[in-house]
């Protein structure tokens, strides 16, 4: 994980020093003279060679130290600690959404598998699949908001004022990022199902009288939810980089407002400390998937052992 972190953050500093634009000149403007432009960047420490400034960097980060943004001159941890909860939030109440209709769904489709209801359901599992999210999140936002007149588009309320508004404007933003999700989860469920349905212990399972969807319930969904760790785990990170886009249709100020301003800024230390902790996320997911994994699947521990 260390190893894997050291790469991305190498990668992010060296991205910035390709890339054109300057710190110092979107700071100043682009009327700033050039003498001025070259004091600020003595003074930031851009005018450092590379690799200079990624140790320094380095090390700060090491000591707990994520630097200060070049744009909002505070320290850039408490940038990030004050937008996490929002980010986080959409981010559990979407990984909801996803689980608690993807689990029924894939079921109730699974059990009528070749039937109309399951060729339609899954022509519009495959159109909610090619949706991107914030495609999703313009088109909720003008329909709930500018047609039905459900809320005020861009009306957010902070989470410090009026926590249960707060968690209610989350909900469109929310179901926009679940709505692909949920329908990738309901298909490699439903495929799951379907092939832990064709052998034998399914069939012993009917002879003793349950019905179908007790079957499905207490025998097959346990084992078809094997395959589907995997993409939840790596969902939840994905969810996080799709709230960064889907915060700026609904104009809430998460880490996706910091990062993309941040970036169009060369406000390279929140851009650095914001893409590391996305990676970190990531990497912590591995971990859950694999304990995950053991706990669903007991017989992959002896696998393993043995």
């Amino acid at each position: 994980m260390l190893l894997t972190l050291l790469a991305v953050s190498f990668i992010v500093f060296a991205a910035f020093e390709i890339i054109p634009g300057d710190a110092a000149v979107s700071r100043l403007g682009s009327n700033a003279t050039k003498e001025s432009v070259e004091a600020l960047r003595a003074q930031m420490g851009l005018d450092r060679p590379f690799m200079i400034r990624y140790l320094s960097w380095l090390a700060g980060f090491v000591k707990g130290d994520l630097g200060t943004s070049y744009s909002y001159n505070m320290p850039v941890s408490s940038m990030i600690l004050e937008k996490l909860p929002i980010t986080i939030t959409l981010t559990i109440i979407s990984m909801i959404l996803t689980i608690g209709v993807s689990i029924p769904l894939s079921l109730l489709i699974a059990k009528y598998a070749g039937s109309k209801f399951d060729k339609v359901s899954y022509g519009v599992n495959q159109f909610a699949m090619a949706i991107p999210s914030f495609f999703l999140g313009i088109l909720m936002s003008w329909f709930f908001g500018m047609v039905l007149k459900w809320f005020s588009p861009g009306g957010y309320i902070s989470y410090k004022k009026n926590f249960g508004g707060f968690l209610s404007y989350l909900i469109l933003p929310a179901i926009a990022i679940a709505i692909p999700k949920c329908a990738m989860s309901i298909k490699l469920l439903r495929s799951a199902i379907l092939t832990e349905a064709g052998k034998d212990y399914v069939r012993t399972a009917y002879s003793r009288g349950l019905s179908t969807m007790e079957v499905l319930y207490r025998h097959v969904l346990k084992n078809a939810m094997i395959p589907l760790i995997t993409f939840w785990g790596m969902a939840v990170a994905d969810m996080i980089a799709g709230s960064i886009v889907v915060e700026q249709v609904f104009n809430i100020p998460g880490l996706g407002r910091i990062l993309l301003t941040s970036i169009s800024n060369r406000d390279y230390p929140v851009v650095e400390a914001v893409i590391l902790l996305i990676a970190l996320v990531v990497l912590i997911m591995n971990v859950v998937v694999d304990i995950l994994y053991r706990i669903v699947d007991p017989r992959m521990v002896k696998d393993s052992s043995g």
